[in-house]
């Protein structure tokens, strides 16, 4: 888990009002999980007495207590009286006691932007305080990687470029991916569209169109707020395997 340090907001000593924006049920670990594994209750909150612009994102596991944080998911678009420091949140619902949530998450699938952007802001952090390999370009920049146990990277160096193809239109954008050691982990490839169909201009394309905070490994968003198409055509070696094929 990443967390706690490098978050954004200031802990606070005294209990706030803040909105439950959303809360999810998922597991941490993905795959690696046994099948004895406790899902996780994601839990994601705006400040109220900071004009709604504070977001903090937190996680309840409790394989004999899980009901003490499900009862919270009833309070999803409510008020609560929230505290917290580097590490923990503390959820103070009007009818009931007080629980503690450890503070920061994994989970990537909240709705909300905001929620998004809090889970991301430590794993980057995480990414830039770390020795960068040599073999990674200058211009690459973190992207929040499927990090969901102790087999999926956190997070992997990313750089995208515009690239001509023989396929009506003709571009495509190739993103060359690395591990934090530097090893290559292949190339992400994307429509020069966004998802709705819109095209791509090629100033647009590059690494620093690209919202880090916002994107994750196989979901890039531009600065825009607009999601880049995945370029789901066949490739052996980067070839495409039947030339001429639409971007799909």
């Amino acid at each position: 888990m990443i967390c706690a340090p490098c978050a954004s907001a200031r802990p606070a000593k005294r209990f706030e009002t803040a909105t439950l924006v959303e809360t999810a049920k998922y597991i941490p670990c993905s795959d690696q999980c046994s099948a004895l594994t406790s899902p996780a209750g994601a839990f994601c909150f705006r400040l109220s007495d900071q004009g709604g612009d504070e977001v903090l994102v937190g996680e309840g596991k409790s394989y004999l207590h899980g009901d003490k944080f499900s009862s919270l998911e009833e309070l999803a678009g409510k008020q609560v009286l929230i505290r917290f420091s580097q590490r923990s949140l503390w959820i103070k619902p009007p009818d009931r006691a007080t629980v503690k949530l450890r503070r920061g998450s994994l989970f990537e699938q909240f709705k909300d932007s905001g929620c998004v952007r809090e889970v991301h802001k430590p794993i980057l952090a995480e990414a830039y305080s770390s020795k960068r390999s040599a073999k990674i370009p200058d211009g690459a920049i973190a992207i929040a990687g499927s990090g969901k146990g102790d087999f999926q990277p956190l997070f992997l160096w990313f750089q995208c470029a515009i690239e001509s193809d023989a396929a009506p239109h003709g571009e495509t954008i190739a993103c060359r991916r690395w591990y934090e050691n530097g090893d290559s982990d292949g190339t992400d490839w994307y429509c020069a569209q966004t998802a709705d169909g819109a095209p791509v201009a090629a100033d647009l394309a590059a690494s620093s169109a690209i919202d880090p905070l916002l994107s994750q490994a196989g979901r890039l968003v531009l600065k825009s707020g607009a999601v880049l198409r995945h370029d789901n055509r066949a490739r052996t070696n980067d070839k495409l395997d039947r030339p001429g094929e639409a971007c799909r």
